[in-house]
């Protein structure tokens, strides 16, 4: 197969953003190739019947129809393109029962990568390309025996056909020399099949088939044979021979050895159950790392709050600041992980409602002035007249971005200034607005050679950048893909020694206000207290417990507290005045996720099984929050909670109390 042959492709798939994953790793794989792109069954159906293509990629979750029943569909169009399944992870028999339909390969959305593509789609590729001569064979069969034989010995295949006596009426030299290796016997045209000395059963186990075929079933079956103590795979095809009343005459057959492909299919699902086992125990010890940091986090940040409330002055505030900073700072750093991880296996999400731009820009500037003051810098904020007040998409990832960035630029400037200016780029859509970022600090500057390398993970632009500023060096590649993501792009302008300026663009549509002042009445008519609700806290940390307790005092709430799942059960079994539980999820004796399966199983001995239920957990991975809702839990809050986000979700179920 020439290796730059331009490939037809065609990506079946809903996702915007898994789309864009894909692209991308498309673009790097080195393929020639022109991708299409369907989005629904009935589109895929259109495009298959007026163009063919060389390799499909199916996602099975679309919307309307699955993808099982979608590949059934194509293959009902006699469309024998070859099929590479994209499944979440965790998929794996939905992918087997796809690859039963016709698909020929299959792995998860969290192992695309440009090599996983590059290999899927020549191996596919040289799969059909085996399948279709396969089927030139079978058809070219039917004609008479002179262009038979010619066509016979242009293979290396075995190829023979049989009358309804298992007569031999064709074959050539690749199956005349097998057999007489196998039996040392001397096969020639007519002879009946029972003259050939085979061994064992295995003259029965063709015979048999032969038979099959003779009923009118064309098949393909596999068989494994020893030879010198190696296993052998041979693949062999029976078709029926009709004439022209459609009488069956004899049957045809096609064996091919497959043996190299048994091995690479082999290799390629050993390669995949060892990227699975990787990519789980990875998950698993960040999601471990989560829990145990977040969990002593949520006490210092906690208590942290609790004290900056009080009447501190002097030194103790300034030790206060100091403890929430840093403590802060670690966050960050556990986030920077934990959003790395969830970007490499596409799992970030987009939130796209509509905020004020300029409140935005001005907590943006109330959270770093204090840093800036620290240093004697000079920090600005600017956001022009022309510039909507409200616009509409994510509002938190555009902090993240910035707050990075800004960040950056205070901690690696030690004089002078950092400014972040605001202005817009024309958009050929109406309804959208390019908003352009410009973060410009008078700081050391980067090196030209290594401002592209930057981006990329775990790399900053000295060596000893980590040690003298600190941070995990994903800060900037997690900001770079957050901004791509959203169909933008970041690049760089800077000078040794003269500063740096990062330039971010990101689309938005023009914001609604009247959604935000709808949303800030919603706000404002919410009750102040949490006196009137009656709150069962599962959580087996005595300091976490302790830390509860005092903003719930402030709430006018005192809070029940389980130790853990088990005891909660009992808790609620024994009274039904609970209005909502808080629950933990790492727990001994019983978890969050087997006291709520308890809690809601239909016979269950609780009072109230449709309390809701907030997990409360210091896992932050988006697995964890979709475990938590087929769990049966309403909501989920992530340690170190934000005290008025705790407030809230509580104050949104407070209507389901009546519901026991």
């Amino acid at each position: 197969m020439d290796s730059q042959a331009s490939f037809k492709l065609l990506l079946i798939d809903d996702d915007e953003v898994d789309i864009m994953q894909f692209e991308r790793a498309l673009k790097k794989t080195g393929l020639i190739y022109n991708l299409h792109v369907c989005k629904n069954a009935q589109e895929t159906l259109e495009v298959i019947s007026k163009e063919v293509f060389d390799c499909i990629f199916l996602d099975y979750q679309l919307p309307g129809i699955d993808g099982l029943q979608l590949l059934k569909k194509i293959r009902d169009k006699d469309v024998l393109t070859p099929v590479a399944v994209l499944t979440s992870q965790g998929d794996e028999k939905v992918a087997v029962k796809m690859i039963k339909s016709g698909a020929f390969d299959y792995f998860a959305k969290s192992d695309i990568t440009p090599d996983s593509i590059q290999k899927v789609v020549i191996s596919g590729i040289r799969l059909w390309e085996v399948e279709n001569q396969r089927k030139r064979a079978e058809e070219e069969i039917n004609v008479n025996n002179y262009k038979l034989n010619a066509i016979l010995e242009s293979t290396t295949s075995i190829i023979y056909a049989v009358d309804k006596q298992l007569n031999l009426l064709s074959f050539n030299s690749t199956f005349k020399n097998s057999i007489q290796s196998r039996t040392n016997t001397d096969v020639k045209e007519g002879m009946n099949f029972a003259m050939i000395n085979f061994k064992n059963s295995e003259r029965e186990n063709i015979v048999s088939s032969i038979d099959r075929s003779l009923q009118g079933e064309q098949f393909t079956q596999v068989e494994e044979f020893e030879v010198g103590g190696n296993a052998v795979y041979i693949e062999t095809t029976y078709n029926p021979i009709y004439v022209a009343n459609n009488e069956i005459t004899g049957v045809a057959v096609y064996s091919q050895d497959i043996t190299e492909k048994k091995k690479f299919e082999h290799d390629l699902l050993q390669a995949r159950n060892d990227a699975i086992a990787a990519a789980k125990a990875k998950s698993d010890f960040l999601s471990n790392m989560s829990h145990e940091i977040r969990t002593p986090m949520n006490a210092i940040l906690g208590l942290t709050e609790l004290l900056l409330e009080e009447n501190f002055t002097g030194g103790n505030l300034e030790n206060l600041k100091s403890i929430k900073y840093s403590a802060d700072n670690l966050l960050v750093i556990i986030n920077d992980i934990l959003d790395f991880s969830k970007i490499e296996a596409g799992k970030i999400t987009f939130e796209n409602i509509n905020f004020d731009l300029r409140l935005r820009m001005a907590e943006l500037k109330k959270t770093f002035d204090y840093r800036a003051k620290e240093k004697g810098l000079e920090f600005t904020v600017t956001v022009p007249e022309n510039i909507p007040h409200y616009i509409k998409g994510d509002p938190y990832r555009l902090n993240q971005i910035l707050f990075n960035l800004v960040g950056n630029a205070i901690k690696f400037t030690s004089k002078g200034f950092v400014e972040v200016k605001t202005s817009i780029n024309e958009s050929e859509e109406s309804d959208k607005i390019n908003l352009v970022f410009d973060i410009v600090d008078s700081g050391i500057g980067v090196p030209e050679h290594k401002q592209n390398k930057i981006f990329e993970s775990f790399t900053q632009a000295y060596t000893d950048t980590t040690r003298k500023f600190g941070g995990t060096g994903l800060g900037l590649a997690i900001t770079k893909n957050l901004t791509a993501l959203q169909g933008g792009y970041i690049n760089i302008k800077s000078k040794v020694g003269s500063g740096t300026t990062f330039t971010v663009e990101i689309p938005f549509e023009v914001g609604n206000a009247d959604a935000i002042e709808k949303q800030d009445k919603t706000e404002k008519d919410l009750i102040l207290d949490l006196s009137e609700i009656k709150i069962l806290l599962v959580e087996d940390n005595l300091m976490n417990q302790f830390v509860a307790k005092q903003f719930f005092k402030k709430w006018n709430n005192e809070i029940s507290i389980a130790n853990n799942g088990l005891e909660a059960i009992e808790i609620l079994a024994k009274d039904g005045s609970f209005d909502l539980v808080l629950m933990d999820l790492q727990m001994p004796e019983l978890s969050g996720f087997e006291a709520t399966e308890v809690i809601r199983a239909e016979h269950t001995k609780v009072k109230n099984r449709n309390i809701p239920i907030i997990a409360l957990s210091a896992d932050a991975f988006q697995e964890t929050r979709r475990k938590v809702l087929e769990a049966g839990m309403n909501d989920f809050v992530t340690k170190p909670f934000k005290p008025e986000e705790l407030y809230h979700k509580i104050v949104k179920y407070k209507p389901l109390r009546g519901n026991k």
